[in-house]
């Protein structure tokens, strides 16, 4: 990552807030300047003078100046143009560019992120970053994407994401992206280290946040997992899977591929969770007549002891924090979450 800023557009609010400084200061100071020299000067009379000089307005001058209260004019004249024609270009240069718009554009979308809730957080906007959050959105899920560069973070813009620049591994950036309010994380950086930074501070700021790391050596996933991530990803493990099993068995993939991602297809798969006291809590699979109740199938079970449990037995019961692999339409496995909560 190449470059680091705290918050996008502040060096733009500096030069602003810098120029303006200046320019008060020279004015306050030309004031008190007038009001110190000239015998019998107001410091209104003192204000308005030294605003008319570094403004060059050209009115005509209050009272008679003295010899020092010219010479003064002078000093006032070659200091405080220069500081007045540098605000008026920056001020210029800004409202040019645009670059106000986006300092407000981007306070208006933290204002957005601050009304999140259970939303995702994907930490790095590289390529992976980018096709997390793309299937995120495609999924219609509220994101929040944080980046170092404001290159990756315009990019994040245009493509129609919320975004933060900042370092993903600072507790105020990760609070700023309301994941004490989220649902889940993703850490997709370059370097192991990096991602386990993330997962600890992370995890430290929300102990229900479900968190998914990317992996770049073997040997990390362990430390990993105890940090923290749920679930360690390895884009080189799951690609060269992928691929011998293109080679082995095309149409099942080609199919799991369709099942996943097409999204004119009326059948979906969902993770469906099992709440406490709920309608299914303590009911066993046979009695729950959830194929008949919902339309749905459950697939699989992840029990709360972290067994998945394939094609389960009707004697089987679910039990509060099993978690349901189910398929069917949208409708039907909205019917089963209710069922589930």
């Amino acid at each position: 990552m190449s470059q680091r800023l705290p918050h996008f557009g502040r060096r733009v609010e500096f030069r602003l807030a810098g120029a303006l400084t200046a320019l008060g200061l020279v004015i306050i100071g030309g004031a008190l300047g007038y009001r110190f020299i000239e015998d019998g000067w107001s410091m209104g009379d003192a204000l308005y003078m030294a605003v008319i000089v570094v403004t060059t307005v050209g009115l005509q001058e209050v009272h008679e100046l003295s010899g020092a209260g010219r010479l003064f004019t002078i000093v006032l004249v070659l200091g405080g143009v220069g500081v007045f024609s540098y605000s008026l270009t920056t001020l210029a240069s800004h409202l040019i560019t645009g670059e106000l718009r986006d300092v407000l554009g981007y306070r208006r979308m933290e204002r957005r992120i601050n009304e999140l809730s259970g939303h995702q957080i994907v930490c790095g906007f590289g390529r992976m970053g980018r096709q997390v959050a793309h299937e995120l959105k495609r999924q219609n899920q509220p994101l929040v994407v944080i980046d170092q560069t404001i290159e990756s973070i315009e990019r994040a813009f245009e493509e129609g994401y919320l975004a933060l620049v900042g370092d993903a591994r600072d507790d105020d950036v990760l609070r700023r992206a309301g994941v004490e309010r989220a649902k889940g994380l993703v850490t997709s950086l370059d370097d192991d280290a990096d991602n386990l930074m993330v997962v600890l501070s992370a995890r430290a700021l929300n102990e229900k946040l479900f968190i998914v790391s990317r992996l770049n050596k073997d040997v990390s996933e362990s430390k990993l997992i105890t940090a923290g991530a749920h679930r360690v990803i390895s884009p080189y493990g799951i690609g060269g899977r992928r691929m011998a099993q293109l080679a082995v068995r095309p149409n099942v993939v080609e199919f799991l591929e369709i099942m996943m991602h097409d999204e004119d297809l009326e059948l979906w798969l969902e993770d469906v969770t099992v709440a406490s006291e709920s309608k299914l809590d303590g009911v066993t699979v046979g009695d729950s007549h959830i194929h008949e109740h919902c339309g749905a199938n459950v697939l699989a079970i992840r029990q709360r002891t972290g067994t998945m449990m394939v094609a389960p037995k009707p004697e089987t019961v679910f039990q509060a924090g099993d978690i349901l692999v189910a398929l069917g339409t949208r409708e039907q496995l909205t019917r089963l979450a209710e069922l589930g909560n």
